[in-house]
Formats: structure tokens, C-alpha cells, sequence
């Protein structure tokens, strides 16, 4: 049985590019991104077991269903001012749609770890929480210039630069058929807490 609903249109925009090439004013870094379904946190006391054990299984199923979605994205990286600014690569090619996503994740209690890995044996990752009132914030606001719509994420939602950095996922409105699909996820950070986090490799 499926989890996910999925589009059957061969794009869902017209930014879909069967050949990657470099964007300009980016340079290619070994860090990537990665979406991961997880079980929502919780306290001690409100932790039940054979309920997370049910959890587990559901991210299984959807990791399995889904390996273009949840698996490592290369990304590339420009600096802005003092900040970092990693792009995934090549957007996200799993059909399954935003809005049924939402679904499986609130009737299960997930959430989506994003992710963003660093290379090196002592460097440290960063990672934030996206939850099922994210995606639908994110589905409700605005298109870009683009036609994309984001979210923005972070641990300091009133900090100007956050030493975690902030992640934004995006999604695109496939026309025909009036559902999304995620498009990217983005990682932006002050080039001297970027470098904290690396390690020398």
C-alpha cells in the first residue's frame, strides 16, 4: 500500500532541467541536505512505546516508498555579504505530493528533520524541525518570482543570523491538478558559524 499521493504529470513546473549545470556566482561544496521523517519529540512522560515503535515503522515505510526524497542532496554554496548560502543542487524528483505528506504525518505524529551534513570526521552537522504546521504555513504563503513557496526555519526565530544557521524548504504548485510538490531545501549561515562547524579535512 502507497503512503503518498502522487502527481502524474511529467513536471510540475517549468524549472525542471534534465542536465545540471553550474549556477553562476555558486562554487560546489562537499556538504549535502537530507529530509528524514522522524517521530515528533517528546517528554519522558508523555513517551509511549509501542506507539513510537509504530512511528519507526511508518518512517520506514515512507523512506522505502520514497528514496529520492529522503536521501542526501548535493548542494553548491555562494557568500553573500558575511553569510553562506547553500542551494540544493538539483530539486527534489519524488512525485509524492506536500499535501499528502501532511496527511501521513499528522496522523502519525512526525515531523521532517532537515538536515544539513558536513564533511569531515570531526565536523558537526545542523539540523532543524519541520512540522506539519510548517509545510502548511508554507503551502499558504506567497508564490516568488519563481513560482516557488518557502518556509523559513530556525532554533532563533528572532535573531537575525542564528549560529545554527536557518533552512528553508520550498514547494511548487503543479497547475493542472492544484497540488504541490517539495522542490528544495536551502541552508543559509554566517560564514564565521559555518566555519566553527567544519572541521579541518
Amino acid at each position: 500500500m502507497s503512503f503518498l499521493k502522487y502527481e502524474n504529470s511529467e513536471k510540475a513546473n517549468n524549472l525542471t532541467t534534465e542536465t545540471v549545470t553550474k549556477v553562476k556566482g555558486y562554487e560546489n561544496s562537499d556538504s549535502t541536505v537530507r529530509l528524514e521523517p522522524v517521530a515528533k519529540p517528546c517528554d519522558t512522560l508523555s513517551f509511549n512505546h509501542n506507539q513510537n515503535l509504530e512511528q519507526k515503522d511508518v518512517c520506514r515505510k515512507l523512506r522505502d516508498e520514497q528514496p529520492l526524497l529522503f536521501q542526501d542532496s548535493s548542494v553548491i554554496m555562494k557568500k553573500v555579504a558575511n553569510e553562506n548560502q547553500y542551494k540544493q543542487m538539483k530539486q527534489f524528483s519524488s512525485k509524492a505530493t506536500v499535501e499528502s505528506l501532511i496527511d501521513v504525518m499528522e496522523k502519525n505524529n512526525l515531523v521532517l528533520r532537515c538536515n544539513f551534513i558536513r564533511p569531515g570526521f570531526n565536523a558537526r552537522n545542523s539540523c532543524q524541525m519541520c512540522t506539519v504546521g510548517d509545510l502548511k504555513s508554507m503551502l499558504q504563503n506567497p508564490e516568488n518570482e519563481f513560482k516557488i513557496k518557502s518556509v523559513k526555519l530556525n532554533l532563533n526565530k528572532g535573531e537575525m543570523s542564528p549560529k545554527h544557521g536557518t533552512m528553508f524548504l520550498s514547494a511548487v504548485l503543479d497547475r493542472g491538478t492544484g497540488k504541490h510538490l517539495l522542490y528544495s531545501l536551502d541552508y543559509h549561515i554566517h560564514e564565521d558559524h559555518d566555519q566553527k562547524l567544519y572541521s579541518i579535512h
